[in-house]
């Protein structure tokens, strides 16, 4: 039988099986949601991205802002960048190259700026935003001629729009008599609308479409088969909360939920940008948010922990390593660690946490007011000055002041006492193991190091009387004995070191291994050296006392000499008889450098050396060679079993000690205000401003006031403040905005469709007065995420049918009031791990410790970067699991949309791309899912008309209709089919299963 290859697997499921399938099953290409509203990911991309480097560099003469706009190009609008000037359009969005921007910026037809080349990852920034469509929100009709002079912010005008109202409470609609007695106070709301409106909702979709739909949006992961047997014997309404506690409960829930989460706090597991570093420590923030919905902390102590988790009082180590981790949220974020300009560095991450913050609990893009008062929102640039100076009096990375490459602050955390004496001892036993491996290496060099025959008396410095501290080194090669020693240029004349000895005797040697002396003469000559080290650090002026038989002399060394190993110094020479005493004392007393001493060697000379030039020893004694040989071998075998015994307890090394990637205040004496940088220039200062929060959002003060017990501001950064005021209960964005996402997450749209956008570019709400009163209900429960989703998964909305219903549709096209189910796709995740459980081959545990085998450095722009073979796609675990590397996303799960990790998504887009269902087919770990699901199913089930309904059960979650089985005989029967085994026939079928829109939507 042929045997698939990837091919012929792409080039059948392109030919006979789609034939087959495309008309009836529209299991490859079906309509999907229209995706032709600007991404709101590109949106913010242009916002962080683009314009701050516009108005930095173009707006001074190609805006408003000059009387003679060069070129007539104005670039301080979205009509001005695409009519151009003189020579054309400045950008042709989807076409780089063709972009006259982008030609001047890269130095190619013009040099644009003319201050300096932008440097290359701004480049690169404008390159993919106009790949991606140059999305500019700024207003076409703004264009020259026609602008307004700023006006100012009016707060009091600003106050008046929806979104910074208090929350209102509202009266619950009466039910009307028709309604059924299941529905809830959610439904209540939605009903009333619908009856103003003349519409008449859906019915309940099929029980099968209930449950596929409750297990994918609270777990991410298909019903087991045996929930579906369950719920198809009793599908009542007891039931249905029975099944929706126990998946609320489960830690698939949990993990599902935390991957929202990621998405909003652009988790990613390397830097990205210039420098892709690794992220050791961001799975504990990854798992920090999987614990906490897993433990349903509430939503308001969660934003307080990931904005001032260091700050907050704690009662469990337990706690504080939660509340400490929780900050890597303010850390997690794409930062360009090579900037030179720190100042800017620093003020661009400030910039990021500034609008991550902004979006992500308040749904406000407060970045736009960075160098001008907010284009659309009330919201001044002194607002933005005063949210600044907070997050500037925080430490984020460390080198921000002299490293060519800044890092993040790895943050001790509490750890174990169990585990911290594993790492005493085991840190302990390495260090020793190290040095004594560093001694007997030196020692062997020294003892490699050739070395002069020492004929005369050798005295050592250990047989030395040393006066003070002396310290010992090895470092030099060729020194004598076992080493040398030095004063290491402290203690100005407190330190000492005295010689002494008897002159011998003819035929005398020294116990050093000195070779023998045999001349003889009446009054011998004694030439005496003195080794050391030399160098440039040595001192010049050491004083020295020599005293030999009679004679006293007062000396002075001069030890400044360049060179590479130990070699010695001629005193002097002087007559003496034999066994005369000699003294040498020498001392550091008002020397400048180091003071060095090796050895003394007293050398008699025969008369014919009296007037020769002293130089070195040429012969050495046959049994000093012998004796160093010997101990060379001892030397490297010992090394060798140091060597051994370290590498053996490298690999019983515990745990390593825990780190987070988490942000502190910086001294209290840098803690201070910040100034408005006017057009967002770091050079170009303006009046500090107070710190403190947005104006627009309360009538109360905006400044931060200092707490008489906790001592003046000065000495914080305003983090904890600032987590109080979005906490409050009384903030009119918060609550609304947490809300507003869970709705989307659970009913595909959300009430208000602009989730990370509540200002005035921004979408009304549908249901105002419902989204203020699951704003209050979800204050009033504490905060609890899963109250809040147990209460929306039991209306009857949640459960309704996802049909079309022309008549509905002509009045409410947008299904903005809900009279149907959104059909939706479901995440790039969520279509990985089914087919994971539809193939037996999940593996369900967590996993730690994501990035510990990869060094600093994950990947680079290098053919073979280390972060292709990070990720793969075949390893088993859930999605969440898997490294996730900026500039590296999976092929596959990109097509699926899965989040963009230098950006916040607080909704991904979901685009209409039919060759998402090609890229599902071509994958080999798709073809290899499907043939492991296709072998179950034939190992579990031996005739083959007897697996149509457990195929369509395990992969689409229901039992099959006639027409399906229609289909697969008519798959099994075709020639192309008919040349397979029966494994691989199966293979293919079920890969289109994969492929197919039923599979990957929820209706």
């Amino acid at each position: 039988m042929r045997q698939p290859t990837p091919s012929s697997f792409r080039r059948c499921l392109s030919g006979s099986l789609i034939a087959i399938v495309v008309g009836s099953f529209s299991i490859l290409i079906a309509a999907e949601p229209d995706a032709s509203a600007p991404n709101p990911e590109h949106v913010s991309f242009f916002e962080s991205r683009i314009r701050p480097v516009l108005v930095q560099h173009c707006y001074e003469c190609h805006s408003d802002q000059t009387d003679d706009v060069a070129g007539s190009l104005w670039l301080d609008s979205a009509g001005g960048m695409k009519d151009g000037g003189d020579s054309g359009p400045a950008i042709v969005p989807g076409d780089v190259d063709g972009s006259l921007l982008i030609s001047a910026i890269r130095y190619e037809s013009s040099e644009m700026p003319p201050s300096g080349r932008l440097p290359d990852p701004v480049i690169e920034d404008f390159e993919k935003w106009i790949r991606d469509g140059a999305v500019d929100p700024r207003s076409s009709a703004d264009l020259p001629g026609r602008r307004l002079a700023p006006s100012g912010i009016d707060l009091e005008e600003g106050r008046k729009f929806w979104a910074f109202q208090p929350v209102r409470s509202s009266t619950i609609p009466v039910m009307q008599a028709d309604q059924k007695p299941a529905d809830s106070w959610i439904d209540a709301f939605l009903n009333d609308a619908l009856s103003h409106a003349g519409i008449i909702a859906n019915e309940d979709a099929s029980i099968d479409a209930q449950l596929r739909r409750l297990s994918f949006d609270l777990t991410g992961l298909p019903p087991s088969e045996d929930l579906i047997e369950s719920w198809r014997s009793d599908p009542s309404e007891r039931h249905w909360m029975k099944i929706v506690d126990e998946l609320l409960a489960s830690s698939e829930f949990a993990e599902h939920w935390a991957r929202h989460e990621m998405d909003v706090a652009r988790y990613a597991d390397s830097n990205g940008a210039d420098f892709n570093a690794t992220h050791h420590d961001a799975w504990r923030y990854r798992d920090y948010l999987v614990r906490s919905i897993a433990r349903d902390v509430p939503i308001d102590e969660t934003i307080r922990q990931q904005i001032a988790g260091d700050l907050l009082p704690f009662a469990t180590p337990e706690q504080q390593y939660d509340q400490l981790v929780a900050t890597t949220f303010l850390m997690i974020g794409t930062k360009m660690l090579s900037e030179r300009n720190k100042t800017k560095l620093i003020m661009d991450v400030v910039d990021e946490q500034i609008d991550t913050v902004g979006r992500a609990f308040m749904a406000l893009t407060l970045g736009c007011a960075r160098c001008h008062d907010h284009k659309f929102d009330p919201v001044a640039t002194e607002d933005y000055y005063a949210l600044a100076g907070i997050f500037r009096s925080t430490r984020s990375l460390e080198g921000e002041s002299q490293r060519y490459v800044s890092t993040w602050r790895p943050t001790p955390l509490p750890a174990s006492p169990d585990l911290i004496a594993a790492h005493a001892a085991y840190d302990a036993k390495t260090k020793e193991l190290q040095q004594a491996i560093k001694k007997q290496k030196s020692e062997l060099e020294s003892l490699q190091a050739p070395q002069p025959a020492l004929e005369g008396v050798v005295i050592d410095d250990r047989e030395a009387v040393q006066d003070g501290q002396w310290t010992e080194s090895t470092y030099m090669p060729g020194f004598i004995g076992e080493g040398y020693v030095h004063d290491n240029n402290r203690d100005k004349g407190e330190r000492s070191i005295q010689f002494q000895t008897a002159l011998p005797a003819p035929g005398d040697s020294d116990s050093a291994g000195g070779a023998a002396t045999k001349i003889e003469s009446a009054m011998p000559t004694w030439e005496v050296r003195l080794w050391y080290s030399p160098g440039t650090t040595r001192a010049a002026n050491i004083p020295a006392t020599i005293q030999i038989g009679e004679q006293t002399h007062e000396l002075t060394i001069d030890q400044r000499q360049s060179g590479n190993k130990v070699t010695f110094l001629v005193l002097g020479r002087w007559k003496a008889d034999y066994g005369s005493e000699l003294r040498l004392r020498i001392s550091n007393h008002n020397t400048t450098g180091y003071v060095v001493v090796d050895a003394l060697q007293i050398v008699q000379l025969d008369e014919s050396q009296d007037d020769q030039a002293a130089g070195p020893d040429s012969d050495r004694v046959a049994r000093i060679d012998s004796i160093r040989q010997q101990r060379q071998a001892a030397f490297k075998n010992e090394i060798k079993r140091l060597e051994d015994e370290l590498t053996a307890h490298k690999k019983i090394a515990p745990e390593r000690l825990p780190h987070a990637m988490a942000v502190a205040d910086l001294p209290a004496s840098q803690c201070r205000d910040c100034e408005v940088h006017i057009r967002g220039e770091i050079n170009n200062l303006g009046e500090p401003v107070p710190r403190g929060f947005l104006r627009v959002c309360g009538n109360g003060s905006s400044v931060i006031q200092a707490d008489p017990s906790s001592g003046p501001l000065s000495q914080s950064s305003g983090r904890l403040e600032l987590a109080d005021w979005l906490t409050d209960p009384d903030h009119p964005l918060t609550a609304r905005v947490s809300v507003n996402r869970i709705w989307m997450h659970l009913m595909g749209e959300g009430i208000v469709r602009t989730v990370d956008n509540f200002g005035s570019r921004g979408e009304r709400p549908a249901h105002p007065e419902l989204l203020d009163a699951l704003a209050i209900e979800l204050i009033r429960s504490g905060w609890s995420r899963k109250q809040l989703i147990r209460q929306i998964v039991l209306t009857n909305a949640y459960r309704r049918s996802s049909q079309d219903n022309p008549d509905a549709a002509s009045i409410d096209p947008e299904n903005r009031l809900l009279w149907r189910a959104h059909r939706r796709r479901l995440t790039a995740e969520s279509i990985r791990d089914a087919m994971l459980v539809v193939s037996g081959t999940l593996d369900r545990s967590p996993r730690y410790d994501t990035m510990r085998s990869y060094g600093v450095l994950v990947s680079n722009n290098n053919a073979d970067s280390k972060a292709n073979k990070v990720v793969t796609l075949a390893d088993p675990k859930r999605t969440i699991y898997l490294p996730i590397i900026r500039g590296e996303i999976p092929t596959l799960l990109s097509t699926l949309d899965a989040a963009d990790p230098d950006l916040l998504v607080g909704k991904r887009p979901t685009t209409n791309v039919p060759a998402q269902a090609f890229a599902l087919i071509g994958s080999d770990e798709v073809r290899h899912w499907a043939k492991l699901t296709a072998q179950r199913l034939v190992n579990e089930v031996p005739a083959e008309q007897d697996r149509v309904e457990p195929v369509y059960r395990r992969v689409l979650q229901r039992f099959p209709q006639s027409a399906d089985r229609d289909l697969v005989n008519a798959w099994m029967n075709s020639p192309a089919a008919s040349e397979m085994d029966e494994i691989t026939r199966w293979q293919y079928w079920i890969a289109a299963m994969f492929a197919g829109t039923e599979f990957r939507f929820l209706d």
